[in-house]
């Protein structure tokens, strides 16, 4: 009596495909991953990820050549650059502002922090409506 056999391949096609599905779900896994953790480290910019806000001299040397010091404590203090929109701007303002009105200091050291805030964010105002 002859067997026949058939499959004459070491492995048949259908596992091949299934090894391809395989390396292609890894790939997939180790992806997500990635993107996890990236989103886990810099959760507040969108595509870029990194020292988007953080204030460096070396972006801000054509601002220095147009800008006092006051503008550019300005920036540091609400922790922008140039090219972010008024709006977000005034939205770190307020969330600052509130921050500071809820905070546990004394009166007169917050109304001085207070006042301080809203003249950086004047100064700021007047950037953004002269450009």
């Amino acid at each position: 009596m002859e067997y026949e056999f058939y499959f004459t391949f070491p492995m048949p096609p259908i596992s091949i495909l299934f090894i391809i599905l395989r390396i292609f779900a890894i790939f997939l896994t180790v992806y997500t991953l990635f993107i996890l953790v990236r989103f886990l480290i810099s959760p507040e910019s969108g595509t870029d990820v990194g020292r988007r806000n953080e204030f460096d001299k070396k972006q801000y040397r054509n601002l220095r050549a147009e800008a006092d010091e006051k503008l550019l404590k300005a920036f540091k203090t609400f922790n922008a650059t140039p090219n972010d929109s008024y709006s977000d701007i005034s939205v770190r303002y307020y969330y600052l502002r509130r921050m500071l009105s809820l905070s546990s200091l004394p009166l007169e050291v917050k109304e001085a922090k207070l006042k301080e805030i809203d003249e950086l964010f004047e100064v700021i105002t007047d950037y953004y409506t002269k450009r």
